[in-house]
Order: structure tokens, then C-alpha cells, then sequence
């Protein structure tokens, strides 16, 4: 169940009840003020609503680079023990600010154009379509862990040239990442167990570029040793980080796009009917999934200067986190939003963000995503859930399912 049950408890924000379905809460929220205070950590202020998400993502004033402090802990001990992450975080293009972020995300575009996509799209059906012949040979299928989870770091890592061997190593890495990154309350345990897993992607990395052939040139990591080159002031140490950002977020969100989609579909029939009919109807069902149970809820920014914004001041100093996954339900933008319709006209969501900081792998999610849903569903005509209780992940910031158990 995903919509609003006003015979039920409405669970508190990032609660575990909240986690399964946050939609009932989000609809409370959305019914409430504008800005909100956070009740897990002081100096945040919450937007709900998508118009406010949709302004103010783009506002000058807000900086991705002071939001990092907010990741760790304050106390001065426990923040020397993850000092290695902090500083490691810090060189992540995601989290750099104009004019350094402007250069450099413009050099990386260049791997990420429809044009590439297009010419990769080979390499995606083959992985694709490896994975479902394994599937179909499979005594008890899970498309999260047979399709889903190896997806997306297979064709990422085939893009950086990490060694197939060491693949399964960065999703058990890229899953402690996330789970520090992912959770509000984002204890110092969790931050020591993302240290480590961050410093073994970085060794992954550089043993990569050590082994690679000099004549390689036509992959994602030559346009990244290419910026090296160009840009002066991109260091070895901001190399291996740009890598490790597009490994961890090239597999965390797709997996669970793909997982979303394909869990979404298998409870509305009629969208799973149009789906292995039509590929424009496919191309509709990721979007309407991006919207409906988006991948990321939430990113937050930090307010460089007072923002005033209807009655509301945001003061300097403070953060700005945009749950996004209730601004995608807001019903004063989207009607009938807890509806899951695959044929939504303008469907502007929010689930890449909005900013300048769009997401940079959006074209190569959606083709992944797009790719593994049709052929999964088509390929496997009887295709049900064996349990319709859907096991999502206890991890409030990156939604998706940790199971997803089917009958062929």
C-alpha cells in the first residue's frame, strides 16, 4: 500500500513505520506549513511542497559544498575518526559549487550525452539480456538480487574499466556508502564503515587506472584522465573520488529504479499490459515510476545568505532538506497523485533533481531502467510476486526494495 489511509496511524517522519510507506506522512506534511523544522537535527527546515522544491532547488543563495559538515558528527573526537570520508566527500563533483562545479561537470557531460547512450545501448541489452538467461534458470528468482543489483555496476564499471572480479566488492561497498548517506540521523558507526568502504573503492579505482592499457580511449575513464590533463587543478585524489561517485550512484539509484518499476508494474496490471505492448508505454513507466516511488526522497543544500521566499525566511547558516518524494505527491501540482498512471501527460518530476546539479547519469538510468523493465516483462509472460508485502530498505534517503521474490 502506498497511498494515504486516514483509518490508520499516520507514522512519524523517518520512523521505520514511516520508511515501508512514507505517503501517508508525506500527505500530513504537505498540509502543514511551507517550511518545517527538522526533528532529527537542529538548523534544517524541510519542504514538502513541489512548487517551493522546484523554486528554490535553483536559488543561487543555497551551496551543495556547506551541506557536507551536516553528514558528520559534531563532536571533535568522532569527527577526526571519519576525517578520511569527509575529506573524500568533499571532492565529490556533487557537492562542489560554482565556478569549480560549472568546468567540471561540463567536461563530464561529455560521457553522458544521448548520443553516447545510444552507443552503449548494445552493451546494455547484452548485459540485459545475460542477466535474464540466468534469471530464467534460477530455482528461486529474486529481481533484485539476479537483475536489479548486478545491472547497473556491470555496465558502470564496464564503463571506469573495473575488472568484472571485483564487481560484487563494489556493491557490498556502495551499499555502506549508502547506508550512512542515506539515513538522517547518520550515526558515527555507519560514517566509520563508510570511511572504509570509500578508502577500498579509491585502492579499486587506482589499481584500475594502473592496469589499464595506454590505448584505451574510448570509455568513460579516458574523458576522466582526459580532464586530468586538462584541468590543472583536478588531483589524483579528486580523480578516484569523481570515480567513486559515478561507481556509487550509477548503482544506487538504477538498482532501484529498475526494482521499483518492476514492483510498481506487477501490482497494476493494466500499466503492465500497456508495458509489454507498447515501448513508448515503457518509457512512460519509468518516468511515472521516477515519480511515484522515486529512488532518492530527499537531498538537502545550505543556505550561503537569507533567503526570503513567500512568507518564509530561510536564515544564512542553516540547511534546506527537499523531500522530493512528497513533493512528487503534492496534489496542488499533480492531480490524482497517488494514482499510478504510465500515461501522465507532463510529468515534470523531481527525481533527478533540478538544479545544476542534475542528476549526470539521468540519460544512462533511463535506459537502463527502460531496457531491463521491457525485457524482463516480456521476456517472462506469467511473471507474479510470490509475496505482494513489499520489503523495502530501512534507508530513508535512496527508497527501493531489498527483495523482490517472483514466479516466472
Amino acid at each position: 500500500m502506498t497511498t494515504s489511509d486516514s483509518a490508520a496511524p499516520v507514522p512519524p517522519l523517518f520512523s521505520p513505520a514511516f520508511v515501508q510507506n512514507p505517503y501517508p506522512t508525506y500527505h500530513r506534511h504537505l498540509a502543514g506549513p511551507l517550511v518545517q523544522p527538522s526533528a532529527v537535527r537542529a538548523g534544517v527546515n524541510l519542504i514538502f511542497q513541489y512548487q517551493a522544491c522546484a523554486t528554490l532547488m535553483r536559488d543561487s543563495r543555497l551551496s551543495s559544498a556547506s551541506r557536507v559538515p551536516a553528514f558528520f558528527p559534531v563532536d571533535h573526537a568522532e569527527r577526526l575518526a571519519v576525517a578520511d570520508l569527509e575529506r573524500h566527500l568533499r571532492r565529490w563533483l556533487l557537492v562542489q559549487d560554482p565556478p569549480v562545479h560549472s568546468r567540471r561537470r561540463k567536461a563530464m557531460n561529455a560521457g553522458f550525452t544521448p548520443a553516447v547512450m545510444e552507443r552503449l545501448r548494445p552493451r546494455v541489452e547484452a548485459v540485459v539480456d545475460r542477466l535474464l538467461s540466468k534469471l530464467a534458470r534460477t530455482e528461486a528468482p529474486d529481481l533484485i538480487r539476479d537483475l536489479a543489483y548486478p545491472l547497473p555496476v556491470q555496465v558502470i564499471s564496464d564503463l571506469l574499466g573495473v575488472p568484472r572480479a571485483l564487481q560484487d566488492r563494489c556493491v557490498t561497498l556502495s551499499n555502506d556508502l549508502a547506508t550512512w548517506m542515506g539515513d538522517p540521523l547518520r550515526t558515527t558507526e555507519a560514517a566509520r564503515r563508510a570511511q572504509v568502504a570509500v578508502l577500498e573503492l579509491v585502492e579499486i579505482i587506482a589499481s584500475t587506472i594502473a592496469a589499464r592499457e595506454s590505448g584505451a580511449d574510448d570509455d568513460l575513464m579516458a574523458l576522466l584522465l582526459g580532464m586530468t590533463r586538462e584541468d590543472a587543478s583536478l588531483t589524483t585524489e579528486e580523480l578516484h573520488a569523481q570515480c567513486v561517485m559515478l561507481l556509487f550512484a550509477g548503482h544506487e539509484t538504477t538498482r532501484n529504479l529498475i526494482g521499483n518499476g518492476l514492483y510498481t508494474l506487477l501490482r497494476h496490471p493494466a500499466a503492465l499490459a500497456d508495458v509489454r505492448a507498447d515501448d513508448a508505454a515503457v518509457r512512460g513507466a519509468v518516468e511515472e515510476v521516477l515519480r511515484y516511488e522515486s529512488p532518492v526522497q530527499g537531498y538537502s543544500r545550505g543556505v550561503t545568505e537569507d533567503i526570503r521566499y513567500d512568507d518564509w525566511t530561510l536564515p544564512a547558516g542553516t540547511s534546506v532538506a527537499f523531500v522530493i518524494g512528497a513533493a512528487q505527491r503534492d496534489p496542488r501540482q499533480i492531480s490524482d497523485p497517488d494514482r499510478f498512471d504510465i500515461h501522465r501527460p507532463h510529468n515534470r518530476h523531481l527525481a533527478f533533481g533540478g538544479d545544476a546539479h542534475t542528476c549526470l547519469g539521468s540519460t544512462l538510468a533511463r535506459l537502463e531502467g527502460q531496457l531491463a523493465i521491457r525485457e524482463t516483462v516480456r521476456r517472462f509472460p506469467a511473471l507474479r510476486l510470490v509475496d505482494e508485502r513489499p520489503d523495502w530498505s530501512p534507508t530513508f534517503g535512496f527508497r527501493g526494495l531489498r527483495t523482490l521474490s517472483v514466479n516466472l
